[in-house]
């Protein structure tokens, strides 16, 4: 049976990314009976961030060319390397059992989070990232929904398109370990209209941009293991 993994980031539990997160899971229940969800708040659980621990294995593992993942799970040799690393594989093993994932994830200050910075930096391992030779890794095959929330606009077209730094960058990072061949972006816009004065007049465009958004993930959603 297929496996959802869910990760939230917003600090705010009535969040916009929250709530779009929140239709897809439960769409994909829905259209999934028997499937396993598996969430995560990073949120309101961060995940330590990368240390040198971890950079020493992955350096280790890196040099000496290991791909095999279970190899690769016991590479760490000191009582600081292995408690660093199972952090690192909890986080990992998620990602590895999951068919789809879906990623909540605000703008913060044209970019992400720093939450989900630091659970990207833990999972993105060697043996994960794209083989050269091949072309492909373990991940390969997941679907990826990510969900942002914009104060303002930032799709093609709009005066600050050239400031979204979150999906350029994702596409970039979730390609490297083989997370970007079907992946998919629902933005929420504007969602500063609602208490900020001189943005209120956008009131309207946020409503259908989360329309739109709530819309897709349902979609999505259903879109495989149907």
């Amino acid at each position: 049976m297929p496996t959802l993994l869910h990760i939230d980031t917003s600090a705010r539990l009535g969040s916009t990314t929250r709530r779009v997160t929140a239709e897809f899971a439960a769409s994909w229940r829905a259209a999934n009976e028997g499937g396993t969800p598996l969430y995560r708040d990073l949120g309101a659980a961060p995940v330590p961030h990368i240390d040198g621990d971890q950079i020493a294995v992955m350096q280790r593992i890196e040099a000496a060319g290991v791909r095999d993942l279970d190899e690769a799970r016991n590479a760490a040799l000191t009582a600081g390397e292995k408690e660093s690393w199972a952090t690192t594989w909890e986080l990992v093993d998620e990602v590895l059992a999951a068919d789809t994932i879906v990623l909540g994830l605000p703008m913060h200050n044209f970019s992400l989070p720093s939450t989900f910075k630091a659970w990207l930096d833990r999972v993105v391992i060697p043996p994960l990232v794209v083989d050269p030779e091949t072309g492909t890794g373990p991940l390969a095959g997941k679907q990826v929904v990510v969900v942002t929330a914009r104060g303002g606009a930032y799709g093609p077209g709009t005066p600050r398109h050239a400031y979204d730094f979150q999906e350029p960058y994702l596409r970039a990072a979730l390609g490297m370990v083989a997370l970007a061949d079907d992946l998919t972006f629902l933005h929420a816009e504007m969602t500063k209209s609602g208490h900020v004065a001189r943005l209120a007049g956008f009131q309207q465009l946020a409503a259908e941009s989360l329309k739109e958004a709530l819309e897709g993930a349902r979609k999505q959603a259903q879109r495989v293991f149907v």
